[in-house]
């Protein structure tokens, strides 16, 4: 690779926290075994209850996480999705589509996992990071449930006076 190409792509992982605490070394590693991909609006990524053979880290556009009826959350750049599956080995639990043009890093399980079990310094690094990562998205989730909670509240008091 390039070395512009490889000064680039650092200053980019810089802006990313799952690429948190790693060497310029690791970064490349990750790089490498990821690929870049681009879709437009409607694809889906992924779907609710399929098997996780996949984690996405999105670099550019929007993604949206839906239950069946529902919008759950959207995903600007530099968040991770798909992390929870490829880890645990569980299926999807939400359904994942491009809400605008997308670029993400897509990186596989078996890649993932490859990446971990040669690299233990790096493994520690971005399990810290992707937990980090999930404690942010519950707190995110508590946030928005409490909102939900109180706006019925208000709304059953409205109908009941």
């Amino acid at each position: 690779m390039a070395k512009s190409n490889v000064t680039a792509n650092l200053k980019i992982a810089e802006k990313i926290p799952f690429f948190r605490g790693l060497s310029p070394h690791q970064v490349q590693q990750v790089l490498h075994a990821g690929q870049m991909i681009s879709h437009e609006p409607g694809k889906r990524l992924c779907k609710n209850g399929e098997n996780s053979r996949e984690m996405f880290i999105l670099l550019a556009g929007e993604l949206v996480i839906k239950s069946e009826t529902t919008d759950l959350a959207e995903i600007k750049p530099v968040e991770i999705v798909g992390e929870m599956g490829v880890v645990t080995n569980q299926p999807r639990s939400a359904t994942i589509e491009v809400s605008q043009e997308a670029t993400f890093l897509s990186i596989t399980k078996i890649q993932f996992d490859i990446l971990m079990k040669n690299d233990i310094d790096m493994a520690v690094k971005i399990y810290r990071n992707l937990l980090e990562s999930l404690c942010q998205k519950l707190r995110d989730n508590n946030v928005r449930l409490s909102a939900n909670t109180v706006e019925s509240a208000r709304e059953i008091a409205a109908s009941v006076a």
